[in-house]
C-alpha cells in the first residue's frame, strides 16, 4: 500500500470466493486516500423550497394544457396547425392507422 491509497478493506459475510475477488480487485486498483465526501447529515446542505400546493399559481398567462401532446401552450410537437387536415396529417405520422387516412382522404375532399 502506498501513502496515496486506502487500505485493502472487504466487508465480512458475502459467498464464496468473493472475498478474494474483492482484495484482489482493490490491489490492482487502489482507492486513492481519502474516498468519497462524507454525505451531508440531515437537515444541512441546501434548504429545500416546497411550492404551496394549495397557493395561488405561480405561472398565471400559462394555459393548464402546457406541456400536454394537444391543446394550447408548448407541447413535443411544437406549434400545431390550425386546419384540422394537417393537424390529422401529423398525428397519423405519429400513430399511423388506415381510418385515420380515409379520414385525411375525406376531408380533403370536402367530405366531412
Amino acid at each position: 500500500m502506498t501513502q496515496n491509497t486506502q487500505p485493502v478493506r472487504v466487508a465480512p459475510g458475502g459467498r464464496y470466493g468473493t472475498r478474494k475477488a474483492l482484495e484482489a480487485a482493490q490491489k490492482a486498483i487502489p482507492l486513492p486516500a481519502g474516498g468519497p465526501p462524507a454525505p451531508a447529515a440531515p437537515g444541512e446542505g441546501i434548504p429545500v423550497v416546497r411550492p404551496d400546493i394549495f397557493g395561488p399559481t405561480q405561472r398565471p398567462g400559462e394555459p393548464v394544457t402546457a406541456g400536454a401532446q394537444l391543446g394550447p401552450g408548448p407541447s413535443s410537437l411544437g406549434v400545431l396547425p390550425d386546419d384540422p387536415v394537417e393537424l390529422l396529417r401529423i398525428l397519423n405520422t405519429l400513430y399511423p392507422s388506415p381510418g385515420l387516412r380515409a379520414m385525411i382522404e375525406r376531408m380533403s375532399r370536402g367530405q366531412f
